[in-house]
């Protein structure tokens, strides 16, 4: 078939490919709506592991806050987890991920978020703005300096301001101050507390894990909306290995063909 130099519509297909082709086989639909995480051979503790490395992940590279909430919820679920959990094993990978959460929020997630709220004070009322003084008292620096306990005190500062100006800002800017509080408020206090081992129903473990399976679910959703077309970006924020036996190669690796029995010697 003649192959046209230029992708449809910009998509990245082009018209000799399979996907382009409207009689040929494609795949079901339906299977993008199945939740991976629900298969019952990943164990626990490849599952912990899993959500371990991922969170981290999604925190380190989490620039403009897009996966903020989607962050903030699969902790809420990995604690979940952790409570209904009275593996030590369990537990300890969770809090490791909680406190790695709290750390990289900090580092990576807030500095570039006050930033652009203070951005949008500045373009607001200019740099020298009384109310650019009033949020931001003690400068942005402060931000990275204060101790964990004291950073919400500064971030209501900065969100009782813009919530008084929010008739001058950018409606993105006001609902950026209110979700960055709130979003510190549920990791600090997920990272803080230290929950004993509780007898819980195996029920209650079940209904646990599904709602982490879910999160995770719901994160490749949204990763599959901000990269669509580039399954390479995904490793950035999972790594499907950490799901499977060690050895197993993935359900799509073929088993290897029996070596071909040597003839008998010849007489």
């Amino acid at each position: 078939m003649a192959r046209y130099g230029f992708a449809f519509f910009d998509s990245g297909v082009r018209f000799d490919s399979v996907d382009a082709q409207p009689g040929s086989s494609m795949r079901d639909l339906t299977s993008f709506l199945r939740n991976p995480f629900d298969d019952p051979k990943i164990s626990i503790g490849r599952l912990i592991a899993f959500v371990t490395d991922h969170i981290q992940r999604m925190s380190a590279n989490n620039a403009g806050g897009e996966l903020t909430a989607r962050i903030t919820a699969t902790t809420s679920a990995f604690g979940l987890v952790e409570d209904c959990s009275t593996d030590d094993q369990v537990r300890l990978g969770i809090r490791k991920a909680r406190k790695q959460a709290k750390t990289d929020f900090r580092e990576h997630t807030l500095p570039p978020t006050v930033e652009r709220i203070e951005a949008g004070l500045i373009a607001a009322y200019g740099s020298t703005s009384t109310v650019l003084i009033e949020a931001l008292p003690k400068g942005r620096s402060i931000f990275n300096t204060c101790r964990d306990d004291e950073l919400e005190m500064h971030l209501q500062t900065l969100l009782t301001v813009v919530t008084a100006r929010a008739a001058d800002l950018v409606p993105a800017i006001v609902t950026l101050a209110g979700t960055v509080k709130a979003d510190w408020v549920a990791i600090h206090s997920a990272s803080e507390s230290s929950t004993g081992a509780k007898t819980t129903t195996e029920e209650g473990k079940r209904l646990a894990r599904e709602n982490l399976q879910l999160m995770l679910f719901l994160n490749l959703l949204k990763l599959a909306e901000m990269f669509p077309r580039q399954p390479e970006k995904l490793s950035l924020y999972m790594q499907q290995h950490l799901l499977e036996i060690p050895g197993s190669g993935g359900d799509d690796e073929e088993e290897e063909p029996p070596a071909p029995t040597p003839p008998p010697p010849l007489p």
